[in-house]
């Protein structure tokens, strides 16, 4: 019995590998050196749940918003996200974590996509054992928010949770949905009614890759309904995790594809507001380097200045003039329009990776967990930038990350 459970739980890991694989272009860079959560994967399927896990989150799907505003994933299912409580001087505490996994670009693409769990919530656990980095439950991994409560918001739209189009499309038989912003909203309601959001003193939202975007389109979303909804008195910070993915169409069409997704979806209303009054075209307000312009809320990235999958799939090159160019306009953007705000820091590294990498790279002394603890409690110095040349091999030596 012990051995044909085991095999169960190794086909579903296999089969939620090959449906992130197909739903993902392939990247043209080398693999991180650092272990860290990769964009895109499940959370490890924990079908036979072990209570006593301290690392255990409980999902709770979307009923309400899935019933009376359309709130749906790509293929007409209900949106979830996995809750864990927090405790001691924690449990008024929350980190908010937004799933990454791409995006889709073309009807054929989106209708691939609907048939995974980047679309659909049909296959989704009852539970999840999530304890990697920023949801670690290890005060020596994650030293500011290992005992608060953690939510991990699972991505099924594939726009960002920015969709808001009234009409579906039908694909080959398939009926296709197009509604992440009422999704995320959905979510948003149900953690401040049922889950103590409400009484929040603290909260960091974050998500890493496409959910990295997603914390830089709604930060100040987030920030406003926890602060008009629940305690108005809360600290709200916005941390993306590789999130800031260039307005650039090279070889890959990531402009062309981005830009195609935000009028196919309707983002219009489900992006930054402030951004879609001020841009002209209105759809740059699917790009962070166009969005951080306007976002209020304190936000902390983490990022690489030569992320390993926008050189991939954005840029599109392994030349190594191009992509220190790629770099540097990356850093110049972040310097002109985010860090003129003087609320807003970074931790900008010159590693080539994407996402993750929580604790492993250290600038001027500190890791990232390091410096995001010290910029929210108000530390002098704001911005942790390594400020290296590509390509930079990263070792770690001590405290430090040498190139």
């Amino acid at each position: 019995m012990i051995s044909q459970l085991r095999m169960k739980r190794c086909e579903q890991a296999f089969q939620t590998l090959i449906a992130a694989l197909l739903v993902f272009r392939a990247a043209a860079a080398p693999t991180s050196p650092y272990i860290g959560i990769m964009d895109g994967y499940q959370p490890a399927l924990n079908m036979e749940a072990d209570f006593s896990d301290p690392a255990l989150m409980t999902g709770y799907f979307l009923t309400e918003a899935f019933k009376t505003d359309d709130a749906k994933c790509l293929d007409g299912t209900p949106g979830l996200y996995y809750f864990r409580k927090g405790s001691g001087d924690g449990a008024n505490k929350w980190y908010i974590h937004q799933e990454g996994g791409g995006w889709c670009e073309s009807l054929d693409a989106c209708l691939g996509r609907s048939k995974t769990h980047l679309g659909s919530s049909s296959g989704y656990s009852r539970t999840v054992s999530q304890s990697i980095g920023y949801f670690s439950v290890n005060s020596s991994v994650n030293p500011m928010m290992y005992n608060w409560n953690s939510v991990y918001f699972k991505y099924c739209d594939g726009a960002s949770f920015s969709g808001s189009n009234a009409s579906t499309t039908v694909v080959d038989g398939t009926t296709l949905h197009w509604r992440g912003k009422h999704v995320l909203h959905g979510g948003i309601t149900d953690l401040l009614l049922n889950r103590g959001l409400a009484k929040a003193t603290d909260v960091v939202v974050s998500g890493c890759s496409a959910g990295g975007l997603a914390t830089f389109l709604h930060c100040d979303t987030w920030s406003e309904r926890i602060l008009t909804e629940g305690n108005m008195g809360a600290k709200v910070v916005c941390v993306p995790d590789s999130g800031l993915f260039l307005d650039y169409e090279g070889p890959p069409k990531y402009h062309s594809g981005m830009t195609w997704a935000f009028h196919q979806q309707n983002s219009s209303s489900g992006v930054d507001a402030t951004c879609i009054s001020s841009e002209n075209p209105t759809s740059n307000c699917m790009f962070a380097e166009h969005t951080m312009k306007h976002i209020s809320t304190p936000t902390f990235p983490l990022q690489s200045e030569y992320d390993s999958w926008q050189t991939g799939n954005d840029l599109g090159s392994t030349d190594v003039a191009k992509i220190n160019k790629y770099g540097a306009a990356l850093s110049t953007l972040v310097q002109n329009n985010l860090l003129n705000q003087t609320q807003h820091g970074i931790f900008l590294d010159s590693c080539h990776h994407h996402c993750g990498d929580w604790g492993l790279i250290f600038i001027d002394g500190d890791n990232s967990p390091s410096a995001l603890s010290k910029w929210y409690y108000g530390s002098s110095k704001q911005s942790w930038i390594q400020g290296k040349t590509y390509p930079c091999k990263c070792t770690l030596s001590g405290n430090t990350t040498k190139c």
